[in-house]
């Protein structure tokens, strides 16, 4: 029955599941940019503190990943989100009525640590309601209400904030991860069969269950993607007005309407073709993206920019995101997930430390060009890992028993 299921990709379990993600997805990107302001005007909080409140959130989801992909291959999906996005509803209570630093930095951590659990678990959740050979276009679609949010979020909450207030702000976001929440209460779904569960909680947590070496490498190359995210987002607005380019903001709202067509469209064609020439071409264009911003000296270079990175980037990660949870099979589908997003989680993350040491050597430009040469160095160890991968393939074909050169030995 379940099977059955499976066969269509627009059946009700995906759905409700994308709508799930887009709401959860509205309420972190309102919230998100608000911190930082929020911990400085109504905690007194130093710039220097308030941005370590910010940025300990991703750190708290980063140590989670390993962990929350290695439970959902173990234990039920569906009630690990349900109490991951309870735990992210109860974190926007504690925005509202946090009366000091110490107690916002708590919440931070539940917060990243919930999120690190949900969205790990929410991608392995929702692999079971796409059709195995639809998987890269199932995940495209299933990141479209992300970008929305991105894209809405941060406006619609700022919009809000200055009308409502702060503590207004984060009821409403409360209010709709509750309803989300509730939601997956009554969401029907079959746990698949399971690997039989380790003897202790040490073994079910050692190394080879909470990261999957076998998609590693698919999980470095799209942790380049993230690096240079990090890097754009922190040097950009610095760069524009070193080079006197106006209305940089614009860079962003190309990148979220490319990106959502990639979306929309790249997973069919890596689902029928593979993923190597879709990676190939997603690093390629991304390369070129961070020469030319580097490069960049007026508004309409900065965007061809934004369009050739958005759709390297589109292409590229949600490739590599199927790719993960198809090699790895459906009973390691969380700690596959999990896998992939430590890389993102650490690329988006050392992308601003590292290129921030170059830029103040040697000025934004260098950071950009710096990002260009690791994605190209990226695409050649793609490729070499891909040719390995057949070689071996082709290897185990001609061993088969059952394949022409190494006959039948049953006969």
């Amino acid at each position: 029955m379940e099977k059955k299921a499976k066969e269509k990709l627009w059946n009700g379990k995906f759905i409700f599941l994308i709508v799930i993600s887009c709401i959860t997805g509205f309420g972190f990107n309102m919230v998100y940019t608000m911190v930082v302001d929020y911990s400085v005007t109504h905690l007194s909080a130093t710039l220097s503190v308030a941005g370590l409140i910010s940025g300990i959130y991703s750190i708290a989801a980063l140590m989670m990943r390993p962990f929350a992909g290695a439970a959902s291959d173990f234990y039920n999906k569906k009630k690990i989100c349900i109490i991951s996005t309870g735990v992210i509803a109860s974190t926007a209570l504690g925005y509202a009525f946090a009366p000091n630093i110490p107690c916002m930095f708590a919440v931070r951590i539940l917060h990243g640590a919930a999120f690190g659990v949900s969205s790990t678990v929410n991608i392995a959740l929702v692999s079971f309601c796409i059709p195995h050979d639809r998987m890269a276009e199932g995940l495209g679609y299933y990141g479209l209400g992300q970008i929305l949010a991105s894209a809405v979020g941060p406006g619609m909450g700022a919009a809000i904030q200055e009308k409502y207030g702060y503590e207004t702000l984060f009821l409403i976001i409360f209010a709709l991860t509750a309803v989300a929440t509730i939601g997956l209460c009554f969401f029907r779904y079959q746990e698949p069969a399971k690997e039989k569960k380790p003897d202790s909680f040490a073994a079910m947590l050692s190394p080879k269950r909470i990261i999957a070496t076998d998609v590693l490498m698919y999980a470095v190359i799209g942790s380049l993607f993230s690096f240079s995210n990090g890097v754009v987002n922190a040097f950009l607005k610095t760069f524009c007005e070193s080079r006197n380019i106006p209305n940089y903001a614009v860079f962003f709202t190309v990148s979220a309407i490319v990106l959502f067509g990639m979306r929309l469209s790249i997973g069919k064609i890596a689902d029928k073709k593979g993923i190597t020439g879709i990676v190939n071409f997603s690093l390629i264009a991304s390369f070129a993206a961070m020469v030319l911003l580097g490069k960049s000296t007026s508004l309409a270079m900065l965007l061809v920019a934004a369009a050739l990175k958005a759709a390297g980037q589109g292409g590229g990660q949600v490739s590599l995101q199927a790719e993960c949870i198809k090699k790895a099979g459906p009973e390691r589908s969380g700690v596959a997930a999990g896998t992939f997003y430590i890389g993102a989680d650490i690329g988006q993350g050392i992308g601003p430390a590292i290129s921030g040491v170059i830029a103040a050597s040697f000025g934004c430009e260098a950071a950009f060009f710096f990002t260009g040469v690791l994605l190209l160095a990226g695409c050649v160890l793609f490729n070499y890992y891909q040719k390995k991968q057949k070689d071996i393939a082709v290897e185990n074909i001609e061993a088969s028993p059952l394949s022409p050169e190494g006959g039948d030995t049953d006969a």
